[in-house]
């Protein structure tokens, strides 16, 4: 895994993960699990068109405002489980840092796809300067600021962000990818990249982003420069072998 020196944004990322899920999942047929996914979906039109989608979410209002899915199921991803081969893509994005048991979630993952399947898990960094934030500051402090700072008048009220934050130790960059391959998955794409905190941060509070900035320039060099501390979040994309059955219950 390479450290990803540098910054790269999620527009940018999530292009290079798309262009990988088209190239490798069945155009216009595709069976896709989204994990979580609540009533928005981050895939495109272009993998979207003509796809059966089946969506698993905790929370029975983001079912109901859901209007794009085939099958809403209300469960819990980390215990629903599929029949082996159900899907050809499961998306989990920023889902994985809420759960107490993001492992089991991705051992269903594994199990529901067919050989050759996919797996997108977008989310936090929680090695990075924001996730250590994060872990660092009780939930209240972050809706008063994704209220105040963010300005995100519904932010903490039912079925909006923030969400509690629990950062199991799986979902640490090095600590996830290790476990993936245990589970018996390939890593196709891996890349840390710049949250959209910062941008936002930037663009409502000019004075806080630039003093932000300079705060992590010079956390960065007290690293020197081993890590980005900026790079916030990021995207992984796993592929089930093909000619392979479940290899982790």
């Amino acid at each position: 895994m390479s450290k990803n020196l540098g910054s790269i944004t999620s527009k940018e990322s999530l292009a290079k993960v798309f262009s990988l899920i088209q190239d490798r999942i069945p155009a216009n047929k595709a069976r896709i699990y989204e994990a979580g996914g609540g009533s928005v979906s981050w895939l495109p039109a272009t993998i979207m068109s003509g796809t059966d989608v089946t969506v698993v979410d905790i929370d029975e209002g983001q079912l109901q405002r859901n209007k794009y899915a085939a099958t809403k199921i209300l469960g819990d991803i980390q215990t629903h489980a599929f029949p082996e081969g159900s899907f050809d893509l499961a998306v989990c994005y920023n889902v994985v840092e809420h759960l107490t048991a993001p492992d089991d979630a991705i051992r269903q993952f594994f199990h529901a796809l067919v050989p050759g399947g996919l797996v997108f898990i977008g989310a936090p960094n929680p090695d990075s300067f924001s996730g250590w934030v994060t872990k660092m500051t009780p939930h209240w402090f972050h809706v008063l600021f994704y209220r105040h700072i963010l300005g995100y008048k519904n932010a903490g009220h039912p079925g909006h962000a923030p969400f509690p934050t629990i950062f199991h130790p799986v979902v640490s960059p090095v600590a996830l990818v290790k476990f993936c391959r245990d589970v018996g998955f390939n890593v196709l794409y891996f890349r840390e990249y710049r949250g959209l905190m910062y941008d936002l941060l930037e663009e409502q509070r000019p004075f806080l982003g630039k003093l932000l900035n300079l705060t992590l320039k010079t956390a960065n060099a007290l690293v020197l420069w081993r890590k980005d501390l900026q790079n916030g979040n990021y995207h992984i994309v796993l592929e089930k072998p093909l000619g392979i059955k479940d290899a982790v219950h």
